[in-house]
């Protein structure tokens, strides 16, 4: 700990109004702020979030329309990059006023950067490092700031705080853009990670994803390769050992490698005939060392989530044995694989998997925790410009479902309607690939009928996607 506190990263400013609150990002930075002693109300849709609990215990006031006039005693407002980002028009009304705006990436910059920051970045597996990492913080004693994206951590309070007594500040760093508005007249794409001077830097995956915003996997390896640069001197680049081929470069002083297979500085074996319901097993070799790991969450992915967590650690000078010890008590975050409970001898599970790599980790973990039983997986897919550009790649992830059941694409509150792609096209590709007629349901309300005429006791069902699908389990 530090002996002096960090001194308020937004003075002199006391009355912050967050448009887009209910989103998992903005209402960390929410949090955030009430730690520091502000005033926070905001706005967004009248549909209820994943967040709804964290708000409403912080009986924050939210209104439900984006043309309500803001409270007079706002002297700061914080947008997010949904609800058309600047161009929101309670953010224009107050750019017309002269008060202050930010976005939700320079927001998080603020109080990010008057700490030593650990940066997760990567597709796939950045909440999930992300809640790691402040769980192992907090089980030993260190207290950290972080702004996790998820709806919560189970087990914490929170998923956003501010602790100016702290040296570290943990937070997701996402690479979708800070306003894609401006990206679609023509202007460049803008990180919401470019903000961001970490300390200590994680990237999970680096994969292509938001084709909405970047042109090519060439423009979004620039992005990372970019940001990995802007790690402080003395501090450590964290990378998945398989995606060092992809980087023409990097300038970071201290780069470290994790992953299963070559010579990794952090190398794993999973151990898929250990890991069962409820447990999985896995060994790290480290400076010749070896650690036996036992994680509460599923899957080989999560081993590959639990060992960037621990390099990051040893990194920072943290006690492996003690890191090791606190993340077997993990027991994951709302969404991510997330066990909603058991109806009629059926156990449900929900996660947030959205890109086809996520798809195929999670789909495996599935299988192997559970390989004697009947298993169906529902998955709505997320935005119709990834649905498009990522179309084969989602085929072949879902083909590997037992009992698939599609939703209709659930589209972005950031594009538009897109005629030429729907979840159809991908039933149509899995019935190629499979023989099997793949059901694709119109809604979550759909598929909650659907479910309960189809199942049998001891089946699983696992519900996927970033849209509204886990609302079915309310239903159910």
């Amino acid at each position: 700990m530090t002996l002096e506190k960090t001194p308020d990263p937004f003075s002199p400013y006391s009355h912050f109004y967050l448009v887009g609150i209910k989103g998992v990002a903005m209402t960390s930075i929410a949090q955030m702020l009430l730690d520091l002693g502000k005033k926070v109300s905001g706005s967004d849709v009248p549909e209820s979030f994943v967040t709804q609990k964290i708000l409403d215990s912080n009986q924050i006031s939210i209104d439900t329309n984006f043309e309500t006039p803001m409270p007079k005693s706002v002297d700061c407002v914080i947008y997010t990059a949904a609800h058309e980002g600047a161009d929101n028009p309670q953010v224009l009304a107050a750019t017309q006023a002269a008060i202050p705006t930010l976005s939700q990436a320079e927001a998080l910059a603020k109080f990010f950067n008057a700490q030593r920051g650990i940066a997760v970045c990567g597709v796939g597996g950045k909440s999930t490092v992300s809640a790691m990492l402040t769980w192992i913080f907090s089980k030993l004693g260190k207290q950290p700031s972080f702004s996790v994206g998820v709806g919560s951590i189970l087990g914490l309070e929170k998923t956003g705080s501010w602790n100016p007594s702290s040296d570290y500040c943990i937070a997701e760093a996402d690479e979708y853009v800070t306003n894609p508005q401006e990206v679609k007249k023509g202007g460049a794409p803008i990180p919401r990670f470019s903000y961001l001077q970490p300390f200590c830097t994680i990237c999970t995956n680096l994969m292509y994803d938001h084709p909405d915003v970047y042109a090519s996997f060439d423009e979004t390896k620039k992005a990372f390769t970019e940001f990995f640069s802007a790690i402080k001197p003395g501090g450590t680049l964290i990378l998945n050992h398989k995606d060092l081929p992809l980087l023409a470069k990097h300038s970071a002083e201290t780069v470290v490698t994790f992953g299963s297979v070559g010579e990794c500085d952090y190398l794993f074996v999973y151990d898929e005939e250990a890991s069962h319901s409820g447990i999985t097993k896995a060994t790290l070799i480290t400076n010749q060392e070896r650690y036996e790991l036992t994680l509460a969450v599923p899957g080989r992915y999560n081993v590959e989530n639990a060992v960037a967590a621990l390099a990051a650690c040893d990194a920072l000078g943290i006690d492996l044995n003690s890191a090791i010890e606190a993340l077997a008590s993990f027991s994951s975050t709302q969404r991510r694989f997330e066990a909603k409970g058991t109806k009629n001898g059926v156990i449900y599970y929900d996660d947030y998997a959205h890109h086809p790599s996520e798809l195929s980790a999670v789909i495996s973990a599935l299988t192997h925790w559970y390989p004697n039983h009947k298993l169906y997986v529902a998955f709505q897919p997320h935005t119709f410009s990834r649905t498009k550009t990522l179309l084969p790649e989602f085929v072949s992830a879902l083909a590997t479902a037992p009992n698939l059941i599609l939703l209709d694409i659930f589209a972005s509150a950031r594009e538009n309607l897109d005629p030429t792609v729907s979840s159809q096209s991908i039933a149509d590709g899995v019935t190629k690939e499979t023989q099997k007629v793949i059901p694709v349901l119109a809604s979550y309300q759909d598929l909650a009928t659907y479910l309960s005429k189809n199942t049998e006791p001891k089946s699983i069902v696992l519900t996927v996607g970033a849209g509204d699908i886990y609302k079915v389990h309310d239903l159910i």
